[in-house]
């Protein structure tokens, strides 16, 4: 049998998300275990996340969707564009969300009808990389590879990954396809010759019940995280890290820590509402609010306005550096994520809970499976959408100090289940390839 050649068609729009780090993790685990790997990157880049000696190829830019129908003219214009230092790419898709939602429209307008010369450029990178196995970062990319698998011009097959469909259904929505797509996700599943990838339970019931997905042709493989492999850093250091981004920041005062996107669905003025309910009732805390957005900036606008509405002080922070992530893990008292939407996974609760520290999540959700397993807890959940009692939830994790102290130990156990080792079995596993535990000697890459 021929060695797998594994191609990553990567679709990320500026921002981290936990897709796009779940796909780089796996993409960079099968390469340290001596696969070929190559990456296609579709509307951003994201180059620091791979490791070297991965090939990495730009499939397509963005601004080939800045029409209603996809312009080669704009891709390759955006592609020289693309040379441009990505922080002042990333600091323009923020300020300008209208910009991004544009694109992202129509990009769904083209997943709906198609795109044949992207298909085409996609099949001749294949051809060119003896690609045996795709994995497409969305299943609602894989339309775009389907096309290529019927004509049977180069012989391999797609893996399609449920991981944040339903955001994307909100721009078909607009205009009108979205029977359309979830029609264009059924047949792209129907297609492949492996069951799709739901990474929850959860998820792939609501996948079922919203987009009419055939529950038999899901399987459920939880995302990965990287285990810390170093001792934490003593506190007064730690402080001093955080207290260079945030000056004014305590160290006699428990810090409860939002980490994540920073965009509409993710709930963060339900946290803020339910901090101004604490600080009523005499508990003092500081809250720190970090993460970029993949939607532009007006959300964390409107959220610092309401902040400073409640005379709340909150921390604000768009990206930071792995250390300061760490950091941020290793001195909050907890991690809130308050998601309004039923979210597939929750890699920054399982994040959290590998550094010992617990999180509070809505009741709804993939992210219960994370926090929650056979029984064990590493965290707390709340009602979802009541910032009543996400209050009373937090004020539990702020004045138990017994309970507080058994879910930090639980948090690391729990979170075991969710290695990237573990993610690479399951998913070699899945696609039939038996030697997972023997993988093939190292290739230098092109």
């Amino acid at each position: 049998m021929p060695q797998p050649v594994f191609a990553f068609l990567a679709f990320t729009s500026g921002a981290y998300e936990g897709a796009i780090i779940r796909d780089m993790r796996l993409a960079n685990a099968l390469h340290r275990r001596g696969y070929r790997v190559v990456i296609y990157w579709m509307m951003e880049q994201n180059r620091e996340l791979v490791d070297r000696g991965i090939t990495q190829r730009i499939l397509c830019s963005g601004m080939r969707f800045q029409f209603q129908k996809p312009s080669v003219l704009m891709d390759r214009l955006g592609r020289v564009l693309n040379l441009m230092p990505q922080p002042r790419r990333r600091r323009f898709m923020q300020e300008h969300p209208d910009y991004v939602n544009r694109l992202m429209t129509n990009c769904c307008r083209a997943i709906c009808d198609g795109d044949p010369a992207l298909t085409r450029r996609l099949e001749k990178f294949m051809q060119l990389d003896g690609v045996t196995h795709l994995l497409p970062t969305f299943a609602m990319i894989c339309p775009f590879a389907q096309p290529i698998k019927v004509t049977g011009g180069h012989v391999f097959d797609y893996l399609v990954t449920f991981q944040g469909e339903e955001i994307f259904a909100n721009f078909a929505e607009r205009i009108g396809r979205l029977e359309d797509y979830h029609q264009r996700l059924r047949s792209t599943v129907a297609a492949s010759g492996w069951p799709a990838i739901a990474v929850s339970r959860d998820y792939a019931l609501r996948l079922h019940e919203e987009m009419g997905i055939d529950l038999h042709r899901m399987k459920v493989i939880y995302p990965g995280i990287e285990l810390p492999t170093e001792a934490p850093a003593d506190r007064a250091t730690n402080f001093q890290i955080l207290a260079k981004i945030f000056p004014s920041l305590r160290n006699d005062l428990p810090i409860v820590t939002y980490l994540g996107r920073q965009d509409a669905e993710k709930g963060i003025d339900l946290l803020l509402y339910a901090v101004k309910m604490l600080r009523q009732r005499g508990l003092p805390l500081q809250l720190l609010c970090v993460g970029g957005s993949s939607f532009g900036g007006q959300y964390m606008q409107s959220m610092k306005q309401i902040a400073e509405h409640l005379r709340l002080g909150v921390f604000w922070k768009r990206r930071v550096d792995n250390r300061v992530r760490t950091t941020l893990y290793e001195m909050s008292l907890c991690v809130v994520y308050p998601s309004i939407h039923r979210e597939p996974f929750g890699l920054v609760a399982a994040e959290a809970m590998s550094y010992g520290t617990p999180v509070l999540v809505p009741d709804q959700g993939g992210i219960t499976e994370v926090v929650n397993v056979d029984g064990r807890r590493g965290g707390l959940t709340f009602k979802a959408w009541d910032s009543g009692d996400l209050a009373t939830q937090l004020e539990r994790l702020l004045t138990d100090d017994a309970l507080h102290q058994e879910l930090a130990d639980n948090a690391r156990p729990l979170a075991e289940h969710f290695t990237v080792d573990r993610l690479v079995e399951r998913v070699l596993e899945h696609l039939g390839i038996a030697n997972a535990e023997s993988p093939p000697k190292p290739l230098v890459n092109a």
